[in-house]
């Protein structure tokens, strides 16, 4: 005759009945604690300025080939030395372009051998000397561009190496590049939060995100123009109309949600 034993299955059945509420009670205080924490959302500030440029930096080069090294050198070096004399003397650049004011920048002048391919004997030989010096004049002036290359062919500068156009101080505009990219976010991650039907709650993060630059800190486009020896119309002041200067910048805001309150 089989035996049954009653209490164990009344046990094992009160104890399933107590961990499925236990469990109940678990899930019923994850969805309470999850609807009271929705989540997050992750906004991306944009904003782009524009700024018209106020500054130019002009770098050309003396360079001259020779035999003798010292001959390249002292060649170069009285172009160079022309070419900053003939600057002091315009009367358009007087008290504008200095080297005492850091607006005409040298730099080293660099000499360097120069080489040919000897069929005879199978090797390379130093056939001459190539010797370089760059300069770098800046003018606030735009007007006065031309006159600065003028002065440049006419001293012996036989490279224009390029012209770029910047803003003296762009802290100001980066500044308000800044501040939009974070109004930006702000104003997306109200948007999208009212859509879903949420309230934003405190920031969880921010995130700064360099620009794409080509400078430290802000991304300036000038328009730079580079050129080889001077063409005869070097002189027409209307080629040196420099486009506006862009300056992006962006963030990256983490908010927490709060779900809406019913009534």
């Amino acid at each position: 005759m089989m035996k049954i034993r009653t209490g164990s299955i009344l046990s094992k059945a009160v104890l399933a009945c107590a961990l499925a509420g236990a469990a109940s009670a678990v899930l019923a205080d994850t969805e309470h604690e999850c609807s009271d924490r929705p989540g997050t959302i992750s906004i991306e500030g944009y904003s782009t300025v524009k700024a018209s440029p106020d500054v130019a930096f002009i770098r050309v080069a003396a360079t001259v080939q020779s035999e003798s090294a010292e001959t390249a050198r002292q060649s170069v070096e009285n172009s160079i030395s022309r070419f900053v004399d003939g600057l002091g003397k315009e009367p358009a650049l007087k008290g504008s372009i200095s080297t005492k004011d850091g607006s005409i920048r040298a730099e080293s002048i660099s000499v360097t051998p120069d080489y040919a391919y000897d069929t005879k004997t199978n090797e390379r030989r130093v056939s001459g000397y190539s010797a370089s010096r760059t300069v770098t004049v800046k003018v606030k002036n735009f007007e006065n561009i031309s006159k600065v290359l003028d002065i440049a062919v006419s001293s012996g500068i036989n490279n224009i190496h390029n012209i770029s156009y910047e803003l003296e101080n762009p802290a100001p505009v980066m500044e308000k590049a800044r501040l939009q990219a974070v109004a930006d976010a702000a104003a997306k991650a109200s948007q999208i939060s009212k859509a879903f039907g949420v309230n934003l709650g405190t920031i969880a993060s921010i995130s700064y995100n360099t620009p794409i630059s080509g400078s430290n800190e802000t991304y300036i486009q000038p328009r730079m123009m580079s050129k080889g020896i001077m063409s005869s119309n070097i002189a027409d002041s209307s080629v040196y109309s420099p486009d506006k200067l862009v300056f992006t910048d962006n963030v990256s805001v983490v908010y927490n949600l709060e779900q809406t309150k019913k009534n």
